[in-house]
């Protein structure tokens, strides 16, 4: 009798036991949980973090926008025709985005982009935003160049479309190669870029009829159609942002 009653007693506590400690551990697992939370720095919100990478990207954006800068106001001040010109230098503007935009992908670090606190997308994002930003300024002063170089101020409306158009289908271009592109998306992206330029060029020297009063509308339907693809890239950044997920291809 006494061996059956401890050997129910040994039975209870060896299946106590394990519950025990089971709650102790969860608890200690919950207080060190709690204890990293109070530690926790605050989560860095868009605009800080936007802050950060023109801190850090200021002078891969700034210096060559510059230099393709100076180089179209030379090119303005050279050139006689300069409204059916001016597309031309659009896509040099695009191209000089490139370091900033490839350079994960040019040193290979696209997967540890991936896997770090801020999105892929939210990085796309934020370089993209600076980089246009310098790219609208870059686009303002070459139109106020051409306007006092040569008295262009009735042609103003114009070449704002002349340079919003291939500025439209250059990041729209750029865009969609970065998404699925892969191992070869950087020279693809500067075939397209300098072959663009190139296009635009020859547009104004044998169809010089495209520059006309009389086209103003095809300009501003060409407008319309390529805002919406780069709008709807935007749009698919910024889910892709919100999801916390990589925009485009890891290489």
């Amino acid at each position: 009798m006494k061996g059956k009653t401890l050997r129910t007693n040994l039975q209870e506590a060896l299946q106590q036991e394990p519950a025990r400690k089971m709650e102790e551990t969860i608890q200690l697992c919950v207080q060190i949980v709690r204890n990293q939370r109070k530690g926790q720095e605050p989560r860095t919100d868009f605009f800080q973090y936007l802050s950060d990478v023109f801190r850090f990207e200021k002078w891969t954006v700034l210096g060559p926008q510059a230099v393709t800068l100076l180089l179209a106001c030379f090119a303005i001040y050279a050139t006689a025709d300069i409204p059916a010109n001016l597309p031309a230098y659009i896509p040099l503007f695009v191209l000089a985005v490139m370091p900033t935009i490839f350079k994960c992908r040019y040193y290979r670090m696209s997967e540890l982009e991936a896997a770090t606190r801020a999105s892929g997308a939210q990085i796309v994002l934020a370089k993209l935003i600076l980089a246009g930003a310098v790219n609208l300024v870059c686009m303002t002063v070459l139109i106020g160049a051409a306007v006092s170089l040569r008295n262009l101020y009735q042609e103003i409306g114009q070449m704002v479309l002349y340079c919003l158009v291939p500025y439209l289908v250059c990041m729209a271009s750029m865009l969609r190669i970065l998404r699925l592109g892969r191992t070869k998306s950087i020279s693809a992206c500067v075939a397209v870029m300098l072959g663009s330029s190139l296009c635009w060029g020859t547009s104004a020297k044998w169809m010089p009829w495209l520059y006309e009063v009389s086209t103003f509308g095809i300009w501003i339907l060409a407008f319309l159609f390529f805002s919406v693809f780069f709008i709807k890239e935007i749009c698919f950044i910024i889910t892709m942002r919100k999801e916390g997920k990589m925009y485009g291809t890891v290489v």
